[in-house]
Formats: C-alpha cells, structure tokens, sequence
C-alpha cells in the first residue's frame, strides 16, 4: 500500500492505486478460496471474502498511523536530508547583486493609521511603509524639534557572495 500526500493530485492517485492494489488483493483471494469452496458441505467462499474485504479495508484505514508508516516516512526524510551535495570546484564562486527600496510615508496625524507592503522580483525588492505620524510630539522629538519628511527613501545595494 501507498501512502503519500503530497499535493491533491497526488492523493487522487494514490487513493486508485490503493484501491487497485485492494481490488487486485481481493481477486487473487477469490480465486484461491473458489478452487476450495464444497457448497454441499456449507463451505462458501462469501463469508471469507467479506472478512477478507474489510479486513484490507481496516489496514489501508489504519496504515498511514501504523508504526511501520511512520518508519516509512522517518526513512525518506532521511534519505532526502541526507543527500550530499557535489563539491564545487575551487575558487569558484557567485556573485549577485540586487537593489532594495524602503520608502516611508509620513503625512499629517497622530500615528492612528499606518501600514506596510512589499514587492520582490528577481534580486530586487521595494518596500514602503505609511504611518500618520508628522504631528505627534514624540516623532517631531526624535526629529531634532522638526517635523519629519513627507516621503523618505533608503536604497540599499545588497551583494551577495556564494562559495
């Protein structure tokens, strides 16, 4: 049996393939049991295979807690950290570049609205930030007596170096 959930299209195939390996399971049992079914003795292969039936069903139920899923699962996170990386070859390197934005906006108000959002594309990022904030005595404090600036921008050069 399969267990894995990984994505919704990924479940759909393995609930089929669950039930295929249920139905492919409970064929083989059929046939083997019909070649020992006597009906003149009372010997039918109906209750068997009602017991045979539900018991694949409990166990597909039941297997994705069992011990043996959970073991199941410990060995592929595992095998996926565990993975080694190929060495690079000396002295190479990469160097990235990117610019980033951070603007502040802040109009007339005593700091009761403000917000923020960001974009990022490639290597570069803009934020901006809005807060009504100019008016209140503690900013225009911090300000040197000066009500701050409406609008504020900070560039920033990020570089990046991998070895």
């Amino acid at each position: 049996l399969r267990q894995e959930k990984t994505s919704a299209t990924n479940v759909e195939l393995t609930i089929d393939e669950n039930a295929a390996a249920m139905r492919r399971a409970a064929f083989t049992f059929e046939t083997q049991v019909s070649s020992l079914e006597v009906p003149s003795l009372g010997l039918k292969k109906d209750k068997a295979m009602r017991e045979m039936n539900t018991k694949l069903s409990d166990t597909l139920i039941e297997f994705p807690d069992s011990p043996a899923a959970q073991l199941k699962r410990t060995r592929a996170v595992t095998k996926t950290v565990t993975k080694k990386k190929e060495p690079k070859a000396k002295g190479d390197f990469q160097l990235d570049f990117g610019l980033d934005l951070v603007a502040m906006i802040r109009p007339d108000g005593f700091g009761n609205f403000q917000g923020y959002g960001g974009y990022q594309m490639n290597g570069n990022s803009i934020t901006v930030g809005f807060q009504n904030d100019a008016d209140d005595p503690g900013v225009i404090a911090q300000c040197g007596g000066m009500r701050p600036p409406l609008i504020r921008v900070q560039p920033k050069l990020r570089i990046d170096l991998e070895r």
